[in-house]
């Protein structure tokens, strides 16, 4: 009788187990369902972002639904990356993801290293011997076609290698010294003045002022520095030559914070201006028919990426025109970092025609007829210059 009586229990037992656990099944299934129906409903309510502040970058658009579209796989793909970017609250997530990362003592957020006194550094650009042959290939070649030209060479270290010691434990970069001695080889026997800005910012005691904590570029300060190793190499005097810096912001947050989500950190932007010589100028932006007579736009500040202030931004051609007593000119192939070294120059050149090859699209030949150059200057930070492809098409326009 006890023996039919604890059966049944034990039956009744797994019945009841059986209906617990359906019952959560059942729950989790209708949450999960629920969850896709939520998001599924704010994805097609909300309106899509433009641009995310926080990422400091361009966001996926809906794509668009074609026959060819679909066949290739474009769609799908394309229509990932909408959701990706489009996922609502998709930049609290990253900040909730980011916290707990940190709590638990990760280094490292999207590409980005979390390194010591508030510093931030870019994951290094990996060497690849074939891509810098083809570039410096395109550079020498260049070289050997013009060579009236006085030519100088502008490639910065990165702040992995500037702030080696402020790098994350464990985060163990191949040494850009190396890389930078690897295509200064290949670069001087053309003719081109190597401005040797690894060696000057070495022998700096103050380092950590060459480099945002927050941003992936290098300082006004560290601009004025290879400034200098530059006008060693084109025979500019700097004698009677004097500059003032100006503080123009001290909450700003770079790429790198953007990125990674580390928001902990602000920097200081200081503008450089010259006080003598003094010089006025005009500043074309052809592309954009647009004029100024200011390399720098305060309105920048107002806004996410602030290092923006410098130029206004990257353009594909600006044409600067000075009132400097010289018949000097300047042709400068750049990325980014140039932006805030560009005032420094105002006073040395008549004429400084600006291109920026990841926008260019027009005719470097026809350029070169245009203008009577005196001068050329490539200015590049080695992260950028190992994976553009750009500078080359444009040597070869």
């Amino acid at each position: 009788m006890k023996d039919n009586q604890f059966t049944k229990s034990k039956i009744t037992n797994r019945v009841e187990s059986r209906k617990k656990i359906t019952s959560i099944g059942l729950f989790l299934s209708c949450a999960f369902v629920s969850v896709i129906v939520l998001v599924t409903l704010l994805i097609l309510i909300l309106p899509d972002r433009q641009m995310s502040e926080k990422e400091n970058r361009v966001l996926a658009q809906k794509p668009v639904l074609t026959l060819s579209s679909i066949t290739s796989g474009k769609f799908m793909t394309d229509f990932e990356s909408y959701l990706t970017d489009q996922f609502p609250f998709r930049d609290q997530i990253i900040s909730f993801k980011t916290f707990v990362d940190r709590s638990v003592g990760k280094k490292e957020e999207n590409g980005v290293y979390i390194g010591k006194d508030g510093f931030l550094f870019e994951q290094q650009t990996a060497y690849d011997k074939s891509q810098v042959k083809k570039i410096t290939s395109a550079v020498t070649e260049f070289a050997e076609k013009n060579k009236k030209l006085k030519k100088a060479f502008i490639l910065s270290p990165n702040s992995s290698y500037v702030l080696s010691d402020l790098l994350p434990t464990g985060y163990e970069p191949e040494s850009q010294k190396q890389q930078l001695d690897r295509i200064r080889d290949r670069i001087e026997p053309s003719g081109i003045s190597w401005v040797d800005c690894a060696g000057a910012f070495d022998a700096r005691t103050d380092k950590t002022e060459l480099f945002y904590r927050t941003d992936h570029h290098w300082t006004t300060k560290a601009a004025y520095i290879a400034f200098k190793e530059l006008a060693d190499c084109f025979k500019i005097s700097l004698k009677n030559a004097s500059y003032k810096f100006f503080s123009v912001s001290d909450s700003f947050q770079g790429t790198l914070a953007s990125s990674s989500g580390v928001g902990n950190s602000t920097d200081e932007i200081k503008i450089c201006v010259p006080q003598k010589p003094k010089v006025s100028y005009v500043v074309n932006f052809e592309s954009s028919s647009k004029k100024t007579a200011t390399l720098f736009d305060k309105e920048k500040l107002n806004q996410k990426n602030q290092y923006e202030v410098f130029l206004g931004g990257n353009y594909d051609k600006v044409i600067i025109s000075t009132s400097a007593d010289t018949d000097d000119t300047l042709l400068i192939f750049k990325d980014s970092y140039a932006n805030c070294m560009l005032p420094m120059l105002t006073p040395y050149f008549a004429k400084i025609v600006v291109i920026d090859p990841r926008y260019f699209s027009d005719s470097l030949e026809q350029i070169m007829k245009s203008y009577n150059f005196t001068h050329v200057l490539f200015l590049y930070n080695l992260n950028t210059f190992l994976a553009d492809n750009s500078l080359v098409d444009a040597l070869e326009s």
